[in-house]
């Protein structure tokens, strides 16, 4: 019986124990659990009656104070002179700068100046290309035989092509024969001055203006005739002109120089 007590004293004494055990880590959480939802305001307070300070620990958030060094001691023992230490320089590096949203333009190498240009060769035409620049046209020179007679001649020379045929044809007789037409005894009596200005087909009759040169002859009648058969039988060389109104200087004229050739009218082949 006093065993039984005995073992129910000590069960209860055991109860007792573990019942305090857990009412002081009940008691020991809510203190945590209080000191964290208050940490803030225990951190003001701290910070605003200087208590971390006092006990020597840096303030919360601050930069830790820089304690100046001792003055140096001379070979004699007196303090050196006073130094000052230099105030803190930061650190860090700047920011490299954004590099600009603007590209540059890079200059082009200026070029030496004894550099010559490359000269480049002209493109050369190909045979077609030089058919199809030319064509072939009757020209009308005359020669003066050994007893005076004035005779024209027929010749036939390549000319640059353009769209007017009969303008190819007539300013290649204007600039006189070539050295092989010289050689065979043609000459020109067209005035070496005399130029083409505007040449028009309307209906069957070429409209022919020349300037004022054309109207003075050296060589007389004779040669205001030479030098008519010379353009009209070029001119009427070409299938679609049967004769020729001769102008000066836009003008149609009665006569042609002193001498009274008539030029009032179109000249065929058969007016000579």
């Amino acid at each position: 019986m006093a065993q039984r007590k005995s073992g129910t004293a000590r069960g209860s004494s055991k109860g007792k124990k573990g019942t305090g055990c857990l009412v002081w880590l009940v008691m020991l959480l809510v203190t945590l659990l209080l000191f964290v939802f208050s940490w803030d305001t225990i951190k003001n307070t701290l910070e605003t009656t200087g208590f971390m300070e006092a006990i020597g620990g840096p303030a919360s958030g601050g930069e830790p104070v820089a304690v100046p060094a001792p003055a140096p001691v001379t070979g004699d023992g007196s303090l050196g002179a006073d130094v000052t230490p230099s105030p803190a320089t930061d650190s860090r590096k700047p920011d490299a700068e954004a590099p600009s949203a603007v590209p540059t333009a890079t200059p082009k190498p200026a070029r030496p100046a004894d550099e010559a240009p490359v000269a480049t060769a002209p493109p050369t035409a190909s045979p077609m290309e030089l058919i199809k620049s030319t064509r072939l046209a009757e020209l009308y020179f005359i020669r003066v035989d050994d007893d005076g007679t004035i005779s024209r001649h027929e010749v036939k020379r390549t000319v640059s092509a353009s769209d007017s045929p009969m303008t190819d044809a007539l300013d290649a007789l204007m600039s006189g024969p070539n050295a092989d037409e010289l050689a065979r005894g043609y000459i020109s009596l067209i005035p070496s001055e005399t130029r083409l200005l505007a040449a028009q087909v309307r209906g069957s009759t070429a409209y022919l203006d020349f300037n004022e040169a054309f109207m003075y002859n050296r060589y007389g009648i004779e040669g205001y005739a030479g030098q008519l058969k010379q353009i009209v039988y070029t001119a009427t060389g070409f299938s679609t002109v049967k004769d020729v109104q001769i102008l000066i200087e836009g003008q149609k004229r009665d006569y042609l120089g002193g001498d009274g050739v008539y030029i009032g009218k179109p000249l065929s082949r058969a007016s000579f």
